[in-house]
């Protein structure tokens, strides 16, 4: 019985003690070439025979496992798209995009994909 008061005023500080500001981190802006519909969802969730169309041949063209990769080299950076099937229907399709300089440092994928696009060989 002793440490009822004493366990009441601990419930009761917790409950008065001010609580911490909620501080959100700033949502980044959209890039205007997502805002349109171009750059990453112009290849996302698109059969490689729809990327092939959009980004000409394929500099290289492996399987990884499961995944069929599509590498696209024409221009200062280098594109990569992972085509995995779907689980339920099998369709395969882009699930992912790396894009990095020819020296390896990290590109914008949106910015690569449209320069990749304005670098494709005219059939």
């Amino acid at each position: 019985m002793r440490h009822l008061p004493l366990a009441a005023l601990v419930v009761l500080a917790a409950c008065a003690a001010p609580q911490a500001p909620v501080v959100r981190a700033p949502t980044l802006p959209v890039p205007p070439t997502v805002k349109q519909g171009i750059g990453l969802a112009r290849v996302l969730g698109h059969s490689p025979e729809q990327a092939i169309a959009l980004l000409g041949s394929p500099t290289l063209d492996r399987q990884e496992g499961p995944a069929r990769v599509l590498q696209f080299a024409r221009t200062a950076c280098v594109l990569d798209l992972f085509l995995y099937p779907d689980r339920r229907s099998g369709r395969v399709g882009v699930t992912e995009v790396d894009a990095r300089t020819r020296a390896g440092a990290p590109f914008d994928p949106a910015a690569c994909i449209e320069a990749q696009v304005a670098a494709k060989p005219l059939s």
